[in-house]
C-alpha cells in the first residue's frame, strides 16, 4: 500500500541528484574531451544489459582513464554514468562506491554542487539499502547546504526523503514534520505535482503508523486531487487503493469497494500486475469482513495466482495468510492448513532471502574494497616510478652510513670489551696470587705460633671472638657460604661480620684485611 508512493520520492531525488546539466557540458567540452575515452564508455555502456559485462567494461575504462591522467570533471562524469548503470540493475553497493568516487572527483574539479548531489545519491542508496541513520546524516547535511544558499526544490527534496526515511524507522512525528517541511516549500515554488507524493505519504503515517484513517483519508485525498488533475493515473490508482483501505478499517464498506473497483479497472489496463493484486486482495478482505465467503475466496484466489505468477514473495506471504483464514471460516480446514504451511514457508524462505543478500552485499563490498585498493596501487605507480632511483640510491646511501657506523661502534665496543677482560684476568691474577702468599704465611704463623697466638694479636683490633673466627677462616681461603656452613650461621650473619672487620680494620677488601693483620 505504501510502497508506490515511497517509490516515487526515491527515483524523484535520484533523477534531480543524477543530472548532468548536459547543456552545461557540452558548451565546455574540448574537442579532446568531445572523443575521450569517457565518451567511448558512455557510447559503449548504453547498449550492455549483460552485468558481467558491465562489470568489465567499467574496470577496463577506469584504468585506462586513470593511466591517462584523465582530468577530474572527465573522471567525475564516468563514475557518474557507471553508478547509474548499476543502479538499474539493482547493485546498490557497487552504484554507491561510484557515486561517492563521481564525488571525490567533482569536490576536485572544483563543482560543489555537483558534489552535493553525488551526495544525495549515496544517501538514496543508502535507504534503499536499509542504511537508514547515514541516509539521513547526509540529507541533513544536504538540506544545511541548499538552505544556506535559499535553494527551494532541492530543500525540499532533501526534506521530503528524511521524512520517508524517519517513516521506516517508525519515528511518524518527526517523518510528518519533514514531510510537512517538503510540502511548503514546494507548494512556494508552485510545484503542485510533486506536493502529492509528500501528501501520500503523509497521509501513510497517519494510516500504518498513527492508526489515525480520519487524518490519513483527509491527505490521501489532497493527494487523489492532485494526481488527477495532472493525469497520472498510476500514482491516483494507488491513492485510490490507500483510501479503499481506510474506508475498509472504518466500516464504510460502500465507499472501500468504489475506491477499490476503479483502482482495479486502471491497474488493470496498465497491466500493472502486483497492483492489480493488491486490489483483488483488499477486495478479498473487504468482501470477507461482509461475511461473504465464497466472493471473498475468489478475489483471494486471484491474488494468490497473480502473486506467483510474477514472483512477488511479500504479497504472497500476506495472501496466503488470509487464504488461511478464510478457508478456516468455510470450514475447509485442509485447504486452510495447506494456506498456513505455506505461508511458514514461504517467511522462512523470505528470511533466508534476507540473509543471502546481507551475505552478498558483504562480498559486495569486500570486492568493492579491493579493486579500490588496486586502482589506489595504479595511481600510485607513476609517482613510485619517477622516484624509484632516487628512492633506491638514498637507500644504498643510508645502508652504507648503517654498515660503517655499526663497523666502527662494533669494534669499539670489541676493543673496551677485550681491554676490560684483561684487566679484570690480571686483577683475578693478582688476587689469587696474593690469596696463595697469605695462605701460605698463615700457615707458617700457625705451625710457629699456634692457632692461640694469632688470636691474640687480632685482640689489638678490638675484634669479637665470632669476627676473629670469621677472619681466621677467610684466611684459610674459605668462601662466605663455607664459613657460615662452620660456624653454622647465615651467609647475610657472615657478610655482617666481614663488613664489621673491613670497619674495625681499616680495610676496603679481604686482600687489605688480611695484608694487615699479616702485618700485625
Amino acid at each position: 500500500m505504501r510502497g508506490s508512493g515511497y517509490f516515487l520520492t526515491v527515483i524523484i531525488l535520484l533523477f534531480f541528484f543524477s543530472c548532468t546539466r548536459e547543456e552545461q557540458t557540452k558548451s565546455s567540452r574540448t574537442p579532446t574531451e568531445k572523443n575521450s575515452l569517457s565518451d567511448e564508455f558512455n557510447h559503449i555502456i548504453n547498449r550492455v544489459n549483460n552485468i558481467d559485462s558491465l562489470y568489465y567494461l567499467t574496470d577496463k575504462y577506469e584504468r585506462e582513464l586513470i593511466k591517462k591522467k584523465a582530468s577530474p570533471q572527465t573522471l567525475a562524469r564516468f563514475y557518474q554514468k557507471a553508478a547509474g548503470k548499476f543502479y538499474v540493475h539493482s547493485k546498490y553497493e557497487i552504484s554507491k562506491e561510484y557515486f561517492q568516487k563521481s564525488e571525490q572527483a567533482y569536490q576536485k574539479a572544483g563543482d560543489t554542487l555537483m558534489t552535493i548531489k553525488m551526495r544525495g545519491n549515496q544517501a538514496v542508496l543508502l535507504d534503499l539499502q536499509g542504511h537508514y541513520q547515514e541516509a539521513v546524516k547526509i540529507f541533513l547535511d544536504i538540506a544545511a547546504y541548499f538552505k544556506k544558499n535559499n535553494d527551494t526544490l532541492p530543500l525540499a527534496y532533501a526534506y521530503s526523503n528524511i521524512g520517508v526515511i524517519y517513516e521506516e524507522l517508525k519515528n511518524p512525528e518527526k517523518a510528518i514534520a519533514y514531510g510537512k517541511k517538503a510540502l511548503e516549500l514546494k507548494r512556494k515554488a508552485g510545484d503542485t505535482l510533486h506536493m502529492a507524493s509528500n501528501l501520500n505519504n503523509i497521509g501513510v503515517n497517519y494510516d500504518e503508523l498513527l492508526n489515525n484513517p480520519d487524518s490519513a483519508i483527509y491527505y490521501y485525498q489532497q493527494a487523489f486531487i492532485i494526481y488527477k488533475k495532472f493525469n497520472k493515473v498510476d500514482n491516483y490508482a494507488t491513492v485510490l487503493n490507500n483510501l479503499g483501505r481506510m474506508y475498509l478499517e472504518k466500516e464504510e464498506y460502500q465507499k472501500a469497494a468504489a475506491s477499490f473497483n476503479e483502482a482495479f479497472q486502471i491497474f488493470d489496463s496498465l497491466e500493472m500486475v502486483n497492483d492489480k493484486a493488491a486490489v483483488l486482495r483488499n477486495q478479498g478482505e473487504l468482501l470477507f469482513y461482509q461475511g461473504k465467503i465464497n466472493p471473498a475466496l475468489d478475489k483471494m484466489q486471484q491474488a494468490y495466482k497473480l502473486y506467483k505468477e510474477s514472483g512477488a514473495s511479500q504479497g504472497l506471504l500476506e495472501t496466503t495468510g488470509l487464504l488461511s483464514k478464510i478457508y478456516m471460516a468455510e470450514g475447509n480446514y485442509g485447504n486452510a492448513a495447506n494456506m498456513l504451511q505455506q505461508y511458514n514457508n514461504l517467511k522462512d524462505t523470505l528470511l533466508n532471502t534476507e540473509t543471502r543478500t546481507i551475505i552478498a552485499e558483504m562480498e559486495t563490498k569486500y570486492q568493492v574494497k579491493e579493486k579500490n585498493n588496486i586502482i589506489r596501487m595504479l595511481q600510485l605507480q607513476d609517482q613510485l616510478h619517477t622516484k624509484q632511483i632516487r628512492i633506491q640510491t638514498l637507500f644504498i646511501t643510508f645502508l652504507i652510513i648503517v654498515f660503517l657506523l655499526s663497523a666502527v661502534l662494533y669494534f669499539s665496543h670489541h676493543k673496551r670489551t677485550t681491554l676490560k677482560q684483561q684487566k679484570l684476568r690480571l686483577e683475578l691474577q693478582n688476587y689469587l696470587l696474593r690469596m696463595n702468599e697469605m695462605q701460605n704465611k698463615l700457615e707458617n704463623q700457625k705451625e710457629d705460633c699456634g692457632k692461640h697466638s694469632g688470636m691474640e694479636q687480632l685482640e689489638k683490633f678490638n675484634l669479637s671472638k665470632q669476627e676473629m673466627k670469621v677472619i681466621n677462616l677467610i684466611a684459610e681461603g674459605y668462601k662466605n657460604a663455607e664459613i657460615a656452613e662452620k660456624l653454622f650461621i647465615s651467609q647475610n650473619t657472615v657478610k655482617t661480620h666481614i663488613k664489621n672487620i673491613y670497619s674495625k680494620l681499616d680495610v676496603k677488601n679481604r686482600v687489605e684485611a688480611l695484608k694487615k693483620v699479616n702485618a700485625s
